[in-house]
């Protein structure tokens, strides 16, 4: 409640008309408000009155010049209203952010007392908290819309260079003239990276198809300790720091790996003289306060940090770090998708990240994540990769964008493979009970209109359940999750001919 009009005492031509009304003490009607309230001098501005709640929050300040204690100016803060309002009589406001980086909201208002002397009220409302969860929720919504932005790109990028992949590989198979050949394989090796980097948008917009399974934390971070030994070289030396019983995260352990990978060669670069690198784990409470500046549920966590002694990070680039493009070392170095792909895999899984840094001291990543029930799946086993034998399996491929499907058709029967086609799961249903016997394997894409990849398999469970299953996409909202003990196989667009060929043989092999 904020005090908006000024003070009012009764006068002696109000004296019949208080007697039918309630007495209340004025003093106790100002302690009992929430908001800081003093009563100042506006000739000298001395502070004269405070209620208890400005006296618990600032100490008692009586007879001392409020922009000095306050505000800790020299004069009078170039904030203050309080002039205007000792001329206009009218309440007056402002917003005033504090060195301290405090954020107050403050009011002014004219009051005279029944011997006629001239008063300032001001009412102080700490608002801090409240701009740190309108910044946080500004700043989540400029991701969010970032995040939809650069899926919806890759989406159809990645089918682009699924089409351009496959036109290039088959372009090359055919060439007579082998003087054409090395122009050819620079621009595959082009298509490649700019595969990656697509991947690395997908991961970005929280649209990364992930394969979560059931790990303890700590055990998936000892399975990488030969890894980040490899990535943290030079004069840098580990410390760990490992909570001591079991913490169960529901996650993609490749994408866990890479997530790791990213933090730790951060911290690697930021250390190019050498350092310390801290890893630890623990658990935490999340709040209804902190889930919703995170937009998170609250409940238990388990949470790792990366902590480096490195330069640290300048404070007005800590609030894009995780943007994509956005380099954490400057313009020359660190540009790219790195962190980016980092913060949307986390929000896809439920967690967030969290980084402190002091320049010149070194920077602390911290990710806290969802805790998981132990007893909702085991670990799923890498879908094993075989050398193929006979090659005239017959693959029902399911594709809505009929450019994508020409070109992965065309990569398949090259490999030797029979091929039946389909635009959606309606008629890929409509072909299987037309077939007189059933295909070796159903390679479908994720994401179509009228039946979804996940749905489709559904009904192949109940047609055909030994036929197996290989998802693609390159932007989907579904996550995979084992079945029968199997992880199911999926091949990420774009893909090259080999890459195919590789998740087909692992797909028929399980």
């Amino acid at each position: 409640m904020l005090w908006n009009a000024p003070i009012h005492l009764f006068d002696e031509r109000e004296a019949g008309m208080a007697e039918s009304r309630p007495s209340y003490d004025p003093q106790a009607l100002l302690n009992a408000q929430p908001v800081m309230v003093a009563v100042i001098d506006p000739a000298s501005y001395t502070i004269q009155f405070q209620n208890e709640t400005a006296l618990e929050k600032l100490g008692d300040l009586s007879g001392r010049k409020c922009y000095e204690t306050i505000a800790g100016c020299a004069s009078p803060c170039a904030f203050c209203q309080m002039p205007e309002a000792v001329r206009t009589g009218k309440i007056t406001v402002n917003d005033v952010v504090l060195p301290s980086d405090r954020h107050l909201l403050v009011q002014w208002s004219k009051a005279m007392t029944s011997d006629g002397r001239l008063h300032v009220i001001e009412v102080i409302t700490d608002v801090t908290e409240r701009k740190r969860t309108e910044e946080a929720a500004r700043k989540a919504e400029k991701m969010e819309a970032l995040g939809r932005l650069a899926g919806g790109v890759a989406h159809d990028i990645s089918n682009l260079l699924t089409v351009l992949m496959g036109a290039s590989e088959h372009i090359s198979s055919h060439l007579v003239d082998r003087a054409s050949l090395d122009p050819i394989q620079r621009m595959q090796s082009a298509l490649e990276r700019t595969a990656e980097l697509t991947r690395r948008l997908v991961a970005f917009s929280h649209h990364q198809v992930l394969q979560p399974t059931v790990l303890d934390l700590n055990a998936a971070l000892k399975d990488l300790v030969s890894h980040i030994a490899s990535l943290a070289t030079g004069r840098i030396e580990i410390e760990w720091r490992l909570h001591g019983e079991a913490l169960p995260i529901l996650f993609d352990a490749l994408q866990f790996k890479h997530i790791i990978s990213t933090l730790v060669s951060n911290a690697h670069d930021a250390m190019p003289t050498g350092g310390g690198l801290t890893i630890s784990t623990g658990t935490a409470t999340v709040g209804e306060d902190l889930a919703h500046e995170h937009n998170v549920q609250s409940g238990e966590f388990v949470l790792f940090s990366v902590q480096d002694t490195g330069g640290g990070i300048p404070a007005e680039r800590l609030a894009h770090l995780f943007e994509p493009f956005y380099g954490r070392a400057g313009e020359t170095m660190g540009r790219g998708l790195g962190l980016a792909s980092v913060y949307g895999l986390i929000r896809q899984s439920g967690g967030f990240i969290q980084v402190a840094s002091q320049y010149g001291v070194g920077t602390s990543f911290s990710v806290s994540l969802p805790r998981a029930d132990p007893s909702l799946s085991t670990q799923g086993s890498m879908v094993p990769v075989v050398a193929s034998s006979a090659v005239r399996e017959t693959i029902l491929l399911v594709e809505d964008d009929g450019d994508v499907r020409l070109a992965v058709s065309d990569m398949l029967k090259v490999a030797g493979y029979q091929v039946e086609e389909a635009c959606d799961g309606v008629e890929a249903l409509q072909r299987l009970r037309a077939m007189t016997s059933p295909p070796h394997l159903v390679m479908t894409d994720i994401m179509m209109p009228r039946m979804t990849g996940p749905q489709l398999a559904a009904q192949l469970q109940t047609l055909h359940p030994d036929v197996r299953v290989l998802y693609m996409s390159g932007y989907s909202d579904h996550m995979l999750h084992p079945q029968d003990g199997r992880r199911p196989a999926f091949i990420a667009k774009p893909f090259s001919s080999r890459e195919l060929t590789r998740a087909i043989q692992g797909a028929l092999a399980t």
